[in-house]
């Protein structure tokens, strides 16, 4: 290998003998195998023709031997994006899926999997995921109905790198080219065959402590989660037999969350949360089931509630994620929004692991390590989408009750919302749906302190001394002038803007800021916190 000469290398595949081409092509392939940019092939057309060369030895049937090692040098040259779209054409696009096998019905044959067969799919991803060309080409979007009856298809006897590439083409065509979605779901009903998929493995494993998980069996079943997650990524309008479908899907996450696993469990929850983000409000119930026997350790109101643990659980791992906020926070937050919202049993419960019944109130809610301090603290991001995210998971907690809400949160974490949503000072606060029975008791703790309780910082708070003791009324009102004044100075000068809560609940700015003087009986906080309301 040290004595290759790289300059002649890409030549001699280009130009030279069908032997040299053999030699020189497993050098190319070790060579280049990491490589993901291509510059000295950007002179004199050397891509295109190592391209040509290359497609010219993969349509000669004579020399099948070498069919692999094209595919092979295709796959890496298709890391680099540099005139992708110039280089593929409808009739490579068409070699690429003979040699893929997807171009014809299997009908009960054997399926085909080669070498070949997977080298060609590993091309196809690149190509999907490297050029907007490929992803809408009429060619391969024809060749979905292949594609899905293979899917159909599978038998323990397929290979695995078979099984993860089709899921792989198939998720990525699904979430770059949205037209394919209907085509696969309505017109093929393909996403029947992969939901079997997961629904024959969590049959396998369920009651079947003895059986090892492997884990390229638990990475297929996440790639057919993220591509179900493409399909039903706008699905709330539904008819009712696709509820069936779906109340069956959420049944099957329900067996995946609860089973364990000796490896990627964080991988299949991650996949089985996002997939949760999409299901409608109206078929999330099965993801609580009747108990049966003493097994069960979550147990609530006679109800299964472990797979609401493990969401619980996933949702503290990710709260201590440092960085990618977005990305580890907003898929869990949202799946935990939806399931609340949809089911009464799943709301209360979550409640109480979340908002339990006070008893530390010394504590500002934001503070330690609770669930509750964790998401009360996100309350006040400079990340607005994370922020609104939270804020609605405990408002719906809180049954969008803003007395309850400060007393859990905090007025000042949960003005940003409130502000949001017209619900300053108490005022818009519409009638819910939520039934007015009781689903928390005050504490002791709570009863002794609730009037010492700020209720913008949302705990306990010193009396503190009168800042006017002692003055003069002379004195309290020079001191009122003056801060009068300053605000005024910084009202002008554009520093800050003095607002006032607007008869729509919002903050709507004043000309003066005497004008505050006639709110300020309308704008004072009452205590209305009990959770009996």
């Amino acid at each position: 290998m040290e004595n290759v000469n790289m300059d002649e290398l890409i030549p001699k595949l280009i130009s030279g003998t069908y032997e040299e081409f053999c030699k020189n092509i497993v050098v190319f392939l070790k060579v280049y195998d990491k490589r993901t940019r291509f510059e000295e092939l950007d002179s004199t057309c050397l891509r295109e023709k190592l391209w040509n060369r290359l497609f010219y030895y993969l349509t000669d049937y004579v020399h099948i031997d070498q069919h692999h090692h094209c595919l092979a040098a295709l796959r890496i040259l298709s890391r680099d994006k540099t005139n992708l779209d110039d280089l593929i054409t409808d009739d490579a696009i068409k070699i690429i899926l003979q040699n893929a096998g997807l171009t014809k019905i299997c009908e009960g044959e054997q399926i085909s999997c080669t070498i070949v067969t997977i080298e060609s799919l590993k091309l196809l991803c690149n190509l999907l995921f490297n050029s907007v060309k490929v992803q809408r080409l009429k060619v391969l979007i024809s060749s979905l109905p292949y594609l899905i009856d293979r899917i159909k298809s599978y038998t323990d006897d397929v290979p695995h790198d078979v099984k993860l590439f089709d899921m792989r083409v198939l998720f990525l065509l699904t979430a770059l080219n949205t037209s394919t979605r209907d085509i696969v779901k309505t017109d093929l009903c393909g996403d029947v065959y992969l939901i079997k998929i997961i629904e024959e493995f969590a049959a396998h494993n369920q009651n079947n402590e003895t059986r090892v998980i492997k884990a390229e069996e638990i990475t297929i079943v996440c790639e057919v989660l993220k591509v179900l997650f493409n399909l039903y990524i706008h699905s709330d309008n539904i008819g009712v037999e696709d509820q069936e479908k779906y109340k069956n899907l959420v049944l099957i996450l329900y067996k995946l969350l609860t089973f364990k696993y000796p490896v990627q469990q964080d991988d299949l929850e991650s996949h089985v949360v996002n997939l949760l983000t999409v299901i409608p409000y109206s078929c999330y119930a099965p993801i609580v089931q009747a108990a049966k026997g003493n097994d069960c350790k979550d147990v609530y109101q006679n109800m299964d509630m472990s797979a609401i643990c493990v969401l619980l659980r996933f949702l503290d791992k990710k709260l201590e994620c440092k960085t990618h906020l977005i990305e580890n926070f907003s898929p869990i937050i949202t799946a935990l929004v939806r399931l609340v919202k949809s089911e009464r049993i799943i709301r209360k419960y979550v409640r109480l692991q979340i908002l339990p019944p006070l008893k530390d109130v010394m504590h500002r809610p934001e503070e330690g390590t609770t669930l509750r301090a964790k998401l009360c603290k996100l309350l006040t991001s400079p990340i607005t989408e994370l922020r609104d995210l939270v804020a609605e998971l405990l408002f719906v907690l809180c049954k969008e009750n803003v007395a309850r809400m400060v007393k859990y949160t905090g007025y000042g974490n949960a003005a940003g919302m409130f502000a949001a949503k017209g619900l300053l000072g108490g005022r818009g606060q519409a009638e819910t749906a939520y039934s007015s029975e009781s689903e928390d008791s005050e504490t002791e703790e709570y009863q002794k302190y609730k009037e010492q309780i700020n209720p913008v910082i949302g705990c306990f708070e010193e009396p503190k001394p009168n800042p006017f003791e002692g003055m003069t009324e002379e004195q309290k009102e020079y001191e009122a002038l003056k801060l009068v004044n300053l605000v005024d100075k910084l009202t002008r000068e554009g520093v800050v803007r003095p607002c006032r809560i607007g008869a729509d609940g919002k903050p709507e700015p004043v000309e003066h800021v005497l004008e505050l003087q006639n709110e300020l009986p309308r704008q004072q906080y009452g205590r209305k916190d009990s959770d009996s309301e």
